[in-house]
Order: structure tokens, then C-alpha cells, then sequence
């Protein structure tokens, strides 16, 4: 399975034509490069985010375990490393779609990842929300896709980035507020799906190593056991090794966005002994903190 560190080689796979004009954002309508004919895109995986608004597709799509056709108003979601993939039915007369493919640092953001995922919740390593939008949602999506991409193609204007950036922000922004304020319109496909969801959520706050499955557990009020059972169901992997990958995570904005001595971090992250942290670190990233803290 290709793993795609940059967009532009995504985009040479998939025989889309085009050179980018900034290596952190890629935009474009999904009808001027895909037509009616059958179409499959084996499973894949990349190294930045992907947004995608679609109606009238008959394509089916997949991300991580979930499974959907956006046929009605629809805007998903993927992260970095969830597996995709797609396969193009048809489209109908009426069809429409956007795919915005994007790297955080066009935000000119010192958010490092996980705060990033805390800023826009929607946006999960394993789980993969998809929202249904209502009309008034939709036009707005729709809306700003559409500036969005007429913006990236003036190439020549003055502040290019700054306006790129300005109306991705936007757009996360509002899909944000649809988002949080929808709870009928989540298209969770099963009750494992939204535990799994929630459970990633509260270890975007809660990341420490004290904490145990159980404490998690509690929090959702259900029983570890359904915990461990939901969580592996969706993702593939047990709640201790999703837990794992957050808090490493968690360690690494810690270690390159401060200068706190490692003992300081090993203790707010929960670790008794900074040698333990040392060990906890080098074992899940192949660095030290310290030479993690070094590295550019």
C-alpha cells in the first residue's frame, strides 16, 4: 500500500495534471478531472489531510473501516495515515465535488498536531466522521470551495498565501460549528464507530500514562471490555495502542514547541521516572526526547 508523503506525487498517480503552486495545498473540482467512466483508486495512505464535499456520486468510498456513498450532501474527512480508497460508479447530471488535499503548516500555525485535531475535532487518526449537510450548510460549503479554488488559481495576486490560508480557515471554521452543533447528521455507521470517536477525543485532552482503559472506560460509562471491544472493531487496534500513539503524540508538540527539561515533561505526561519516559519514547518513535528535541 503507497504511503504519499508529498501531494504533488498523489496527484501523478492519480494522472491529475497539474504542478502545485504551494506544496502544503492542493484544491481542486472533481469533475474536471474525473469523468463518467468506472474509476477505482486502490487503497492508499498520505501524510496530510483531505476534506472532500460531494453530492450526486455514486462512488463508493471508504476510509478506514467506514464505508459511504456521497449521493446526498455530504463533506468527509480524512487524516494522516487512515487508509482510503474509492471506486467511481457513476456521477449524475447534477453531480458536484470538491477534494481539498492540505498541510497545516499553510495555516502559518504553531499548533502542532494533536492541537491541531483538539481545534478541529472531525479530524481523528482513526475514526473517520462523514457530516450530511443541510441546504443552508451545503450553499456555504459549496460557497467557499468554490472562492477557494477560483483564489488558488491567481497565482499572481498579492498576500496569495495569507488569502489561501485565510479561506481554508474559514471553511475549517464553519464545518467546525456544523459539526459540533449536529448530533442527528454524524453518520457514525454503528454504536463501536462513535465510542471509538469519543474515546479519541478525550485522549486528545487526557493522553497520560497513569490512566488506564478502565479510567477511560468510566468516562464514556460503559465497561472496558466494550471499550476494547468497540475500539479494535474500528480501528484495528486496542484502546492501549491508540492511547500509545496520542501520547506520543502529546510528548512530541510538548518537546518541540517548549524548553521544559525532559524530568518536567516525563511528569506531566505521568511517567514517575524521566529514564522510563526515555525508554516509553525511544521504543514508539526511535529517538530519545532529547534528540527528537534537536532534530529539525
Amino acid at each position: 500500500m503507497k504511503l504519499y508523503h508529498q501531494i504533488q506525487e498523489l496527484l501523478t498517480d492519480w494522472n491529475i495534471g497539474k504542478t502545485l503552486h504551494d506544496p502544503n495545498l492542493f484544491i481542486y473540482k472533481i469533475e474536471d478531472y474525473f469523468g463518467n467512466e468506472p474509476l477505482s483508486v486502490e487503497p492508499y495512505r498520505q501524510d496530510f489531510f483531505e476534506l472532500t464535499f460531494g453530492t450526486g456520486h455514486d462512488v463508493d468510498c471508504r476510509v478506514g473501516t467506514s464505508t459511504f456513498k456521497p449521493i446526498y450532501d455530504s463533506i468527509s474527512f480524512t487524516s494522516p495515515y487512515q487508509i482510503s480508497s474509492w471506486r467511481v460508479n457513476t456521477f449524475n447530471p447534477d453531480s458536484l465535488g470538491y477534494m481539498i488535499f492540505f498541510k497545516p503548516q499553510l495555516l502559518g500555525s504553531t499548533l502542532d498536531k494533536i492541537d491541531f485535531y483538539k481545534q478541529y475535532s472531525y479530524f481523528n487518526l482513526h475514526t473517520s466522521p462523514v457530516l450530511f449537510l443541510d441546504q443552508a450548510q451545503r450553499d456555504i460549503v459549496v460557497q467557499l470551495m468554490r472562492t477557494l479554488l477560483q483564489e488558488y488559481n491567481d497565482t499572481q495576486q498579492e498576500g496569495y498565501q495569507m488569502i489561501l490560508a485565510s479561506y481554508l480557515t474559514i471553511l475549517l471554521e464553519k464545518v467546525k460549528g456544523f459539526f459540533e452543533k449536529s448530533t442527528t447528521l454524524r453518520a457514525f455507521t454503528s454504536r463501536a464507530e462513535e465510542i471509538a470517536f469519543q474515546f479519541e477525543n478525550i485522549l486528545k485532552e487526557q493522553a497520560h500514562y497513569s490512566l488506564k482503559i478502565a479510567d477511560y472506560a468510566s468516562q464514556l460509562h460503559i465497561s472496558p471490555s466494550y471499550l476494547t471491544e468497540s475500539v479494535k472493531k474500528v480501528t484495528g487496534k486496542t484502546p492501549i495502542t491508540v492511547a500509545q500513539e496520542y501520547l506520543v503524540l502529546k510528548a512530541k508538540g510538548i518537546l518541540s514547541q517548549t524548553n521544559k527539561p525532559i524530568a518536567v515533561i516525563a511528569n506531566e505526561l505521568g511517567f514517575h521516572e524521566a529514564s522510563n519516559f526515555n525508554k516509553y519514547f525511544k521504543k514508539n518513535t526511535g529517538f530519545t526526547p532529547g534528540t527528537y528535541r534537536k532534530t529539525p
